[in-house]
């Protein structure tokens, strides 16, 4: 079986991690393709549409070239190639933003002015509701050169995504941001493997599902489609199943993140889907669509 993945360290182990969920010896060709996303220096949203990271490897499994692909499913528009569907969903990984710095202070703790990097413009525009002081700027590159910029004084501190941190191994200070105030993209710490509907592949592939947390990527990916947002969109969503019910946070922001639409409700986990149409109709009423095209703008 041929997988499609991205060449960065964190893609390589998520890719090993699916053929570890797979119940049975499955014969797994690793194959790195590059997307314009990796090849692309400056800020992603310039390139002016969804997808960068997924676009090349989903192609590649339409035309027969792979059997299927491995994405972080946070980078996964809403809107999927035709045929194109998702064959598993692995348990979840923290989902939590977390704050790296040199000594793994908190955000309060950091200095006025003090230098925080991040891509995300959700990222952003939540650190600057937060603390407005502090200055923000652009930081990509692989998880490792993120790290290695914080340690070598280029920046105060960093944000990023927990499950990065974890799945690599990384030995990294970093203080947990809290899930009220720091909502998460849409899937973050979930990995997706998608293939053609109806072939062998996709069937063998489905073996590796994690219902439950198929369960609460699809809630969020619901509210994400509903209110207009994509991956590089300023906007965070969140489900936690909880006993009987299920959690959803939604988060939209302006860019400077002086304003924002936020919503958290609770619904009961057997109708995830129409509590999430619900919460996303909710949040279009109260502006959120509005908000994200002039933050896109």
């Amino acid at each position: 079986m041929k997988l499609g993945t991205r060449g960065s360290d964190l893609a390589l182990e998520q890719t090993r991690r699916v053929e570890e969920a797979l119940p049975y010896d499955t014969d797994v060709e690793t194959v790195v393709v590059e997307t314009s996303g990796d090849s692309f220096e400056g800020d992603i949203a310039e390139l002016g549409t969804q997808g960068a990271f997924v676009r090349e490897l989903d192609l590649r499994v339409v035309d027969g070239e792979l059997d299927g692909a491995v994405h972080s499913m946070k980078d996964m528009p809403t809107e999927r190639p035709n045929g194109l569907e998702v064959a598993a969903v692995l348990e979840r990984a923290p989902e939590h933003d977390v704050l790296v710095t040199p000594d793994g202070d908190e955000l309060d703790e950091l200095d006025e002015g003090s230098r925080v990097g991040t891509s995300s413009r959700r990222r952003r525009a939540q650190l600057l509701r937060e603390r407005g002081d502090l200055n923000v700027d652009r930081l990509r590159g692989n998880v490792g050169t993120r790290v290695e910029k914080v340690v070598e004084g280029d920046y105060d501190a960093a944000v990023l995504s927990e499950a990065g941190l974890e799945q690599l191994g990384l030995d990294v200070a970093y203080s947990r941001l809290p899930l009220d105030g720091f909502v998460p993209s849409a899937n973050q710490g979930t990995v997706a493997v998608v293939a053609v509907d109806g072939t062998d592949a996709f069937d063998r592939l489905a073996e590796a599902d994690h219902k439950q947390t198929r369960v609460v990527a699809t809630a969020e990916r619901t509210v994400l489609s509903r209110v207009g947002g994509g991956c590089i969109a300023p906007i965070g969503v969140h489900a936690r199943i909880e006993g009987d019910r299920i959690r959803i946070r939604g988060d939209v922001l302006s860019g400077d993140g002086d304003e924002s639409v936020s919503l958290e409700r609770r619904y009961p986990a057997e109708s995830y889907l129409e509590g999430a149409r619900e919460m996303a109709g909710e949040m279009v009423d109260r502006g959120a669509d509005e908000l994200l095209k002039e933050a896109s703008a």
